[in-house]
């Protein structure tokens, strides 16, 4: 495409972003809308933006402690809160978050751009980003600030590169703040660009002093901010086959390389690892020094027992998008200055990875939209009745897909895990999730019925409200 011109280059990108946008910001909305999200996360981040618009800075009743500070430690949501109290709804995270994804692919444009002197390839990656499926997952499952990762991280790679040295502190500020496992990425971010530029004074003391930054704090985040805030590294558990401690974990890796790799390449991550690199044509590996990038990620789902982190459908692929899309550029450089006669292949080559990548394995591909976010069915319409009957200042126990939509109120819980009896109870008699077994959820629920201090609904012989005697539904108002 040596005829395209910068202009029409520029008003691609824009128009792949906007479209991007639309279909993903509408999927997002409709996922809610139809009760499709859950407790965690969408709840807490829900209730933690509620509580700190109503001075309880940070704070929500889901996770193991108050603050979720003491859980990730994710600053960036300060800058969010503003626009929270203009529109406090569920709906601004989603719609936040859908932006930041989409409008990463300009920074990673400019970015090819200049490391592969190609307009075209350029295009090509920042269009495969947009159809990654990975990145699909992330922007669909809820809320999560560590989503913020993948777009700052990407636009300090290319304001680095311009030498714009003020725009790169503020993007890898961004990046580090939005969790404390991604000041591990920003961090291996700093040695990367310290050792690729090292013949470059200032830039090596840029890396370098990232890197030496993030490492600080990442430090004071595990050992006391968290700690302060009734926290820390909560789920190490995830890596208990390992050991009990980061220092016994890494005691063991390093004395057992046979633990290790038995551990990170069994059947199921090696399939993991197959689809996350096939939609970029698995050029990372062309240019090795660019998996520096990947350590982090890599490290933490390849050796946790935790299902969710390698099986590509969640937020966790958040610390290797940016990282994989980056070493892309390096490896497909490599690729060109070793066969530059070979350019129109190459291209071809990522084109198809991307499309099969994208038709295969994206949430949203053809084969596989979900099409029932859109439609409406008896459950939802019911679930909605009844969530706009409970009263704003009630305490709330609900099913995983209902406490989203309660989350304006200081004490929200999933059914069960409430440490008094609240307000109000909803329950879905078809839906035992939370509970150990059936039996597990009749207790609870004769529990509030024994009690004496509720009046009971039963709607539609499936749905079961108890309210607090004296506190009156919406409706009964």
């Amino acid at each position: 495409m040596k005829f395209l011109g910068e202009r029409q280059a520029i008003l691609i990108v824009f128009a792949v972003i906007f479209i991007y946008v639309l279909i993903m910001g509408a999927v997002s909305v409709a996922r809610h809308y139809n009760f499709q999200t859950q407790a965690w996360d969408m709840g807490i981040f829900a209730q933690t933006f509620w509580n700190t618009a109503h001075g309880r800075v940070m704070q929500n009743s889901i996770e193991e402690v108050p603050n979720h500070f003491g859980v990730h430690m994710s600053p960036i949501l300060f800058i969010l809160v503003p626009g929270f109290l203009i529109f406090p709804s569920v709906y601004y995270l989603l719609i936040v978050q859908t932006l930041a994804l989409a409008l990463g692919a300009w920074p990673l444009y400019l970015f090819a751009k200049k490391i592969l002197e190609r307009k075209d390839l350029a295009l090509a990656l920042a269009a495969g980003y947009l159809l990654y499926p990975p990145l699909h997952w992330v922007n669909l499952f809820d809320f999560h600030p560590v989503a913020f990762l993948v777009p700052a991280l990407l636009a300090a790679f290319y304001f680095f590169y311009e030498k714009k040295w003020f725009w790169f502190w503020v993007f890898m500020v961004v990046a580090a703040a939005s969790q404390e496992d991604a000041v591990l990425a920003a961090m291996f971010a700093g040695l990367f660009l310290a050792a690729l530029r090292w013949d470059e004074k200032k830039e090596r003391k840029m890396g370098l002093a990232a890197a030496l930054i993030a490492l600080v704090y990442f430090v004071l985040s595990m050992k006391i901010i968290m700690p302060y805030l009734g926290g820390g590294l909560l789920r190490l558990d995830r890596y208990a086959e390992l050991g009990g401690s980061v220092g016994e974990i890494a005691r063991n890796l390093l004395f057992n390389p046979a633990l290790f790799f038995k551990t990170a390449f069994s059947a199921q991550k090696l399939s993991y690892l197959f689809w996350l690199f096939l939609p970029v044509a698995f050029l990372p590996f062309v240019y090795l020094p660019a998996i520096l990038l990947l350590i982090p990620g890599l490290l933490e789902n390849l050796l946790t027992s935790f299902g969710n982190q390698f099986s590509g459908f969640y937020q966790y692929d958040s610390m290797l998008i940016a990282g994989i899309f980056i070493s892309s550029v390096y490896g497909l450089r490599t690729l060109l200055k070793r066969r530059p006669d070979k350019a129109l292949l190459f291209k071809s080559i990522i084109i198809c990875a991307i499309f099969a990548g994208f038709l295969l394995r994206s949430p949203v591909s053809p084969f596989s939209f979900p099409v029932e976010f859109f439609k409406s069915n008896e459950r939802q319409q019911t679930l909605r009745q009844i969530v706009k009957s409970v009263p704003s200042g009630a305490s709330v126990a609900a099913e995983t897909n209902i406490v989203p939509h309660l989350s304006d109120r200081e004490y929200v819980y999933m059914s069960g895990s409430e440490p008094f009896m609240v307000d109000v109870v909803i329950l879905d008699g078809a839906d035992f999730f939370g509970f150990k077994d059936p039996d597990s959820f009749r207790k609870y629920a004769d529990s509030y019925a024994n009690a004496g201090e509720y009046d009971v609904r039963v709607i539609k012989e499936r749905y079961i409200v108890f309210t607090k005697k004296g506190l009156f539904l919406e409706t009964e108002q």
